[in-house]
């Protein structure tokens, strides 16, 4: 959801929007850990040059995981979405308020943010007898995140300094890892939050939900991702039509009150969940669902009446392009009283035209992700990279400590 950097959910066991006051957050430094001088300037591609015509293709879901509230890291596998509800308009929310996430990744797992993309992995491939997912295949691991940060870059509106630590795996893979000053931020007072519970309720065996996490893999142009993002809902599963001349007539047996039943919009009550200890630390929760189409994905955004209309899709575009986001839903509000929802669809007539100007920046960033991929490759595997980006100039720079990105069984998957 595009409001403050928190994704929208509340620190705390209830995940409930309540009051509290601003809370003294303390931030890292940009430069911790890494070597005094840049060993590298990116430069921007300039915005006249002949680019690359780029498209996502080959799309396909791999894993998705929901954070829990708990004493010890806890992801429910394959969890699900918050469902939308069409609920009548107008309506009222309060302010947000309390702690909002940034990276709740990096809050719960800060030595190792990418570690639960690869536990959902293994766990939807186990449960689904998928074949095991061919790591050494792909170019790129990594969150939706970094990749608007550089095309906020590239753009010439990363308006905040950003860092993103990289690492080899196998052959040629890079694993950008997540970075930020602080893993929370206090609300601004927005009402993101509010919109969200409002519009939305959680999927069965997903009430404790404070995020979710959704896991894609595609070819961009020749370089193949496997890319994290967090969802805000999903459009609820369809229901079956039935003819009004079965209505009337009544079940005779079991099989015939079964087929009824499935033709009503009710929801059984989800089975008990079993959950795990992972040998990592983090504990798995098994519920949720591994069906939720991508044409079901919902991002959420809020905007004031007075600014629906210089609504800023050059920095909101990627968020749903990089993710194959397909639905685009837009509060329209005055003081939190929403009185409208504007839904946008990606890839229709509607979007063509943002969709044709963001197409040449989206060719840059092919470019300088092969740029990346070159000096990650000749750093070699010892090497540990970092991207960083200070009043609009992205320089790379070593990294002092021989951190690892995930642990050392993981990065065995990469070898050929």
């Amino acid at each position: 959801m595009s409001r403050p950097r928190g994704r929208g959910y509340y620190s705390g066991a209830t995940g409930r929007s309540t009051w509290s006051p601003a809370v003294n957050i303390p931030r890292r430094d940009f430069h911790d850990g890494l070597g005094s001088k840049a060993i590298k300037v990116l430069s921007e591609p300039p915005s006249g040059s002949a680019v690359e015509d780029v498209e996502i293709a080959n799309l396909e879901y791999l894993a998705s995981y929901n954070w829990v509230e708990a004493r010890t890291p806890t992801i429910i596998v394959p969890g699900s979405p918050r469902e939308w509800i069409e609920r009548p308009l107008p309506f009222k929310v309060e302010r947000d308020s309390g702690l909002l996430f940034v990276d709740q990744n990096g809050f719960r797992v800060p030595n190792a943010t990418l570690l639960p993309l690869f536990k959902a992995v293994d766990i939807v491939d186990e449960e689904t007898g998928r074949p095991a997912f061919d790591w050494s295949s792909v170019d790129f691991v990594t969150d939706r995140n970094g990749l608007r940060k550089l095309l906020r870059w590239i753009n010439g509106t990363a308006d905040k300094n950003f860092r993103i630590d990289m690492q080899l795996a196998g052959g040629k893979t890079v694993l950008l890892n997540r970075w930020e000053e602080a893993t929370q931020e206090n609300s601004k007072g927005a009402f993101g939050f509010g919109f969200e519970k409002a519009t939305t309720e959680p999927a069965p065996g997903c009430e404790r939900s404070t995020g979710h996490h959704r896991i894609v893999t595609y070819d961009f142009n020749g370089l193949k991702m496997v890319v994290r993002f967090e969802v805000d809902a999903c459009l609820p599963p369809p229901t079956t039509a039935r003819a009004s001349t079965s209505r009337s007539a009544a079940p005779t047996n079991l099989d015939d009150l079964a087929d009824t039943l499935s033709g009503l919009n009710i929801r059984a009550k989800p089975q008990a969940s079993k959950t795990t200890r992972d040998s990592s630390g983090i504990d798995i929760i098994h519920a949720g669902s591994a069906d939720i189409a991508q044409d079901r994905i919902i991002e959420l955004t809020t905007r004031s009446e007075k600014n629906v209309g210089t609504f800023d899709w050059v920095n909101q575009y990627p968020q749903l392009f990089l993710s194959e986001t397909l639905h685009h839903y837009l509060g329209v509000h005055v003081g939190g009283r929403f009185t409208d929802v504007v839904k946008r669809k990606l890839h229709t007539p509607g979007m063509r035209e943002i969709d044709r100007q963001a197409k040449a920046s989206f060719g840059r960033l092919r470019k300088v992700l092969k740029e990346i991929q070159d000096a990650v490759i000749a750093s070699g595997e010892r090497g540990r990279l970092t991207l960083l980006c200070e009043g609009g100039t992205l320089k790379v720079f070593k990294r002092k400590l021989p951190d690892e990105c995930i642990p050392e069984d993981i990065m065995r998957r990469f070898e050929n």
